[in-house]
């Protein structure tokens, strides 16, 4: 018999115990290989006095922080922070080399302070600044993808022209010099490039020269689309030319790196892009705040790939006994609205979930206000959907835009449809829910309330993402749907994706799968066609960790119920909304969570 956390309640609209989490099976000690480990973590003492190991930790973070918005200006810029936005980072061995020192540096200084000494937020705040500058020098030193992905470089030119022409934080005219400052920049970006790239996996440097052409593209067409909406013809006319000119030369210029790319990098991309065991591990451990095993996360993945398939037998039954799941799910999935349809549809959904969020009650939501819904621009079209928001420090420019990615005009007819399956129409609301309402937009509302800059700079993936993804199952849970079996079907689907890139990452990266045969066990895990599973499992070969969505959603589960719990033998009522709205406020890593929410509390995380 299942555990409790896999079965599914009786009675449908209530909020589920059933995946409270999908790991009952086990907190592990982070493996040797995870070394050197982090410290224990104290327990934080409630006090309304800071220590002075506090005001040391205060003063440390606030010196790092500038440091590394100085070392990362087009993040400092995503951020909401302007003062290196005509910066761009130096991309040189020399500089990374550099980096990685002042890190060991930093690293040393925060090892050198009294941690249980500190109280409160503090506690907190020292533990994801260890677990940040040992993530970054495992990348730097050991990972080393600025020795082989031109992704990232290509990253660094759209992000950091995008980033000063999408969001009017300041007049246009301040944002034009930043643009013709960074654009100046741009040679030695791809001088570097040029200088440290070696031994590419072949899955990069394709992505690289497709994500590099968009990136012309964006250049050539969409920039100055963009700055002309904003009024671009009021500028003056002798900086309109000096930005006209900054742009052409660009625009050759990434147009070269990507004849480059396809020319010289792809012929010879013969690297490997696994990352072996040990460093799939203490990525996972540093990044997430999760130290599990590869081999305990392949039996959970495993364990709750049965479980969700196992539902979807019962849901699809409900629709028509006398097919296969896996044919009522083909058919849900070619149920979806044209390409010309995505766009409205999604608009429409967008506001039924807010009133459904509202009506119900769910979670406190700071404002009314909704994102754009848009087609995803050009230059960022690898995933199916996103959502771009301001950065944490935001003052002026707060739109945020729901990215939607249609169908592109060179795909075969057979290639489109295989596209639009991820949009059928179930799928879709849970999309929206997702990235929206109340996922990732609300989890923007909450940004300002969260109560340190630490914690806003270095939110990790598995809180970001498996909050949005837990609310897909949550909202079902609560009714969305009216108990329609294609709505359940749809979340599960989506369940089963996370579940399918868990088994890709931990197949490409550890135990040695092809990316043929992994693509292939995505779409029987997921219900996909091998076009869209083959493009999801390419996204594996360079975002390893991109389990994170069905860790964070399982720890988010089991956190809720571990709470209720708590509450209850306190002789404490448990309220969704309550819940909901301390977790978003807090903006910690889940396995801190438990901490701040449950002092005293020893219990893992994933269990």
């Amino acid at each position: 018999m299942l555990p409790e956390a896999f079965r599914k309640p009786e009675t449908p609209g209530r909020a589920m115990i059933h995946l409270r989490t999908l790991s009952r099976l086990l907190l592990l000690a982070c493996l040797a290989a995870c070394a050197p480990r982090v410290k224990a973590l104290p327990e934080p003492a409630p006090t309304a006095m800071s220590t002075p190991a506090d005001a040391e930790l205060t003063r440390f973070a606030r010196e790092y922080l500038d440091w590394y918005y100085a070392q990362n200006p087009v993040r400092a810029t995503a951020l909401g922070l302007h003062r290196y936005d005509g910066e761009l980072p130096d991309l040189s061995a020399e500089a990374h080399e550099r980096k990685a020192r002042e890190l060991r540096d930093w690293l040393a200084r925060l090892e050198r302070m009294d941690a249980t000494a500190l109280t409160g937020d503090a506690v907190f705040d020292a533990r994801i600044l260890e677990n940040a500058l040992r993530a970054d020098l495992l990348e730097l030193e050991e990972v080393r993808e600025w020795r082989r992905n031109p992704m990232a470089y290509n990253g660094v030119i759209v992000g950091g022209l995008a980033s000063l022409s999408s969001r009017e934080f300041a007049p246009l005219e301040e944002r034009l010099r930043s643009l013709v400052a960074r654009m100046g920049r741009l040679p030695a970006v791809i001088a570097a490039a040029k200088a440290n790239l070696a031994d590419v996996p072949r899955p990069w440097a394709e992505q690289a020269v497709k994500d590099t052409q968009g990136t012309v593209l964006y250049l050539r067409r969409d920039l100055g689309q963009a700055l002309e909406a904003q009024g671009l013809a009021r500028v003056d006319a002798r900086l309109r030319e000096e930005f006209e000119a900054a742009r052409k030369k660009a625009e050759g210029e990434v147009e070269g790196f990507a004849r480059w790319l396809e020319k010289e990098v792809l012929p010879q991309a013969h690297g490997d892009f696994r990352l072996g065991k040990a460093l799939f591990e203490r990525k996972l451990a540093l990044e997430e705040h999760v130290e599990l095993s590869a081999e305990q996360l392949r039996e959970l993945n495993e364990r709750a790939i049965r479980f969700y398939q196992e539902w979807v037998a019962r849901e699809a039954a409900r629709i028509d006994p006398k097919r296969t799941p896996a044919q009522v799910m083909e058919a849900i999935t070619k149920d979806h609205p044209p390409a010309e349809e995505l766009i409205p549809t999604a608009r429409r959904q967008l506001q039924e979930v807010q009133r459904f969020v509202m009506d119900k009650g769910l979670v406190t939501l700071p404002s009314e206000r909704l994102p754009l819904v848009r087609e995803t621009p050009p230059y960022a079209r690898m995933g199916f959907a996103s959502m771009d928001t301001p950065g944490p420090f935001e003052q002026r420019a707060t739109e945020a835009w729901y990215n939607i990615t249609n169908v592109e005009p060179g795909w075969t007819p057979e290639q489109k449809a295989q596209h639009l399956t991820y949009f059928n129409r179930a799928g879709l609301l849970g999309i929206t829910v997702h990235e929206a309402m109340p996922g990732h937009f609300v989890q923007l509302l909450y940004e300002a309330r969260i109560p340190t800059e630490v914690r806003k700079v270095f939110a990790p993936a598995s809180l970001v993402e498996g909050w949005a993804h837990y609310t897909e199952q949550m909202m079902v849970d609560e009714g969305l749907g009216g108990g329609d079996p294609a709505v359940r079907l749809g979340q599960l689907r989506r369940a089963l994706q996370r579940h399918a890139r868990w088994h890709a990452a931990l197949a490409l990266h550890v135990f040695g799968e092809s990316v043929e045969a992994a693509a292939k066990r995505y779409a029987e895990i997921a219900y996909f066609e091998p076009f869209p599973a083959l493009r999801e499992v390419h996204r594996g070969t360079f975002n390893p960790t991109y389990l994170y969505y069905a860790l964070g959603r399982m720890q988010i589960l089991q956190l809720r119920e571990d709470y209720r719990r708590h509450l209850e033998a306190r002789g404490q009522p448990f309220s969704l909304r309550d819940f909901h709205d301390r977790l978003l406020k807090l903006g910690l890593p889940l396995s801190l969570a438990r901490k701040a929410l449950m002092p005293g509390d020893t219990a893992p995380s994933l269990r």
